[in-house]
């Protein structure tokens, strides 16, 4: 297994999302997913092995739309992608639709530019999914569509709310259509819910993915990231009776985040010796510590600004800094009091509603105690790199 923090793996080398994909493949059987997690989780190397490995039943098709800002961009991602995908299809009948694509492409999507009215738009959207569901027979279509609140983020900017409003109605209208040939997997590190609550602040009042589940990606196992650990330590000069003790040190230092883990081993690879059990720690400070940010820990104070309104990314920037200051999860009303030093005017129903936000966000996570909810970073790690810049 090839050492590669923040790259894109083989998905042969996925390591751990068993329970994970069994459980996304069993929703899919009755309804569409939208599955979140902060960045670098994990996120895209689960949908690429669902495609890879894809279910009896299913044809998968596996869509980057990052890059996509406007509704002409996606129709032409829709196109481009199945075309692409089916390429070295030996079906007559995929073949034909192959060629029929080819030959429509430079004229209604390549060539020239789609027309911008909304209603024509729409009819080339519906279009696109009627030759889409028109190559199979008996599969389903799953679409797994990466970085979609990314998207419709950059829709609402470029264009407007109207424009991502349409679309959300637009697909979910196409899901109940065709309920039993047409699934659709949404994921992002933006958070679909972010998204959702800008539009329903331009005005919208729909609810346009009730008809689909929720679920978050959960942390790797602690044996799953030690199994990661291990087989990535098999790649440097460790010794191998040691390797059983650095891979379990290294997953209690970083926790179930496989790209730490990547990142850390990467560490103890350059060190042009055998690692020592001491040399974990040291490459986990030098994350934390290290000017340069190499594993990108300043991406959960940049996203704030980008993500948030103005009062509201100011706020939990007050709500984070000070819960990184803290040994221990805090209760609300403790929480609150010591907000409170920090900005005098906090009121409380606006530090529930960050609050809320941020545990969406998967900044922090409510948990259970004697003294009621109490919150705490949900990475300890991150709490860590927090700490040492902010507090």
């Amino acid at each position: 297994m090839q050492i590669n923090p923040g790259g894109r793996l083989d998905t042969k080398d996925v390591v751990g999302r068993d329970n994970e994909i069994n459980r996304y493949w069993r929703v899919l059987e009755r309804q569409g997913l939208v599955i979140s997690a902060e960045r670098r989780i994990g996120k895209t190397h689960i949908v690429l092995k669902m495609r890879d490995e894809c279910r009896s039943g299913y044809l998968p098709f596996y869509q980057d739309l990052e890059a996509v800002h406007s509704i002409p961009d996606l129709i032409r991602s829709i196109y481009h992608t199945v075309q692409q995908s089916l390429s070295a299809s030996s079906s007559l009948k995929l073949k034909a639709h192959i060629a029929r694509w080819s030959s429509l492409l430079p004229g209604k999507v390549s060539g020239i530019d789609l027309p911008s009215g909304d209603s024509t738009r729409q009819v080339l959207l519906s279009q696109a999914f009627d030759d889409l569901l028109g190559i199979a027979d008996n599969e389903v279509i799953l679409l797994l569509w990466d970085e979609f609140p990314l998207m419709l983020h950059n829709l609402q900017r470029r264009e407007r709310p109207d424009s991502a409003i349409q679309l959300l109605d637009h697909l979910r209208a196409l899901r109940l259509r065709h309920a039993d040939r047409l699934r659709f997997l949404f994921t992002g590190s933006i958070g679909l819910h972010l998204v959702l609550r800008s539009l329903r602040a331009a005005g919208n009042t729909n609810d346009p993915v009730n008809d689909m589940l929720s679920l978050t990606v959960p942390p790797m196992a602690h044996q799953d990231t030690t199994d990661l650990a291990a087989a990535l330590l098999e790649e440097t000069r460790a010794a191998r009776p040691h390797i059983p003790d650095l891979a379990s040190r290294i997953a209690s230092e970083v926790g179930g985040f496989p790209y730490y883990v990547h990142h850390v081993v990467d560490q103890l690879d350059q060190l042009q010796r055998p690692p020592l059990l001491e040399d974990v720690s040291a490459a986990v400070d030098k994350l934390v510590y290290d000017p340069h940010d190499p594993a990108n820990f300043n991406y959960y104070v940049n996203r704030l600004s980008s993500y948030y309104a103005a009062d509201e990314g100011a706020l939990a920037l007050v709500v984070l800094d000070t819960v990184a200051g803290l040994s221990s999860p805090v209760p609300i009303p403790e929480l609150l009091n010591l907000c409170r030093h920090r900005d005098p005017s906090l009121q409380d129903e606006a530090l529930r509603e960050v609050l809320t936000v941020l545990a969406e966000d998967h900044y922090i996570e409510p948990r259970k105690s004697a003294a009621g909810t109490t919150y705490d970073f949900r990475w300890q790690l991150v709490k860590r790199w927090w700490k040492a810049r902010r507090s």
